[in-house]
């Protein structure tokens, strides 16, 4: 993610918005992960897989229709493709 941001230039108001939305996905990354760590409750879990599937889906619609350069996009794909997999994995695990 880190690398994926750092490459990315803002000098578009669509790169700046790409770039914010990647920010808030890594945030959103971490809090999944700590939700997990800490143990708590299933439902809490699966909130915030929603709430990071949520903002992979908004990134993956910030590049359609962009010039980004097809690395980038395939990058956003695998984060959204993997965003929907935690999230079908903790909701079959209830």
């Amino acid at each position: 993610m880190a690398l994926l941001q750092k490459g990315l230039s803002r000098a578009k108001p669509w790169q700046r918005q790409l770039a914010a939305l990647l920010i808030e996905v890594d945030a959103r990354v971490q809090v999944l992960r700590l939700t997990v760590a800490m143990e708590r409750s299933d439902a809490e879990i699966v909130a915030a897989a929603e709430q990071l599937g949520d903002l992979c889906r908004l990134a993956a619609a910030a590049v359609r229709g962009s010039r980004v350069d097809p690395t980038t996009r395939a990058a956003i794909q695998l984060i959204g493709d993997m965003a929907v997999r935690i999230r079908a994995g903790l909701e079959s695990m209830q």
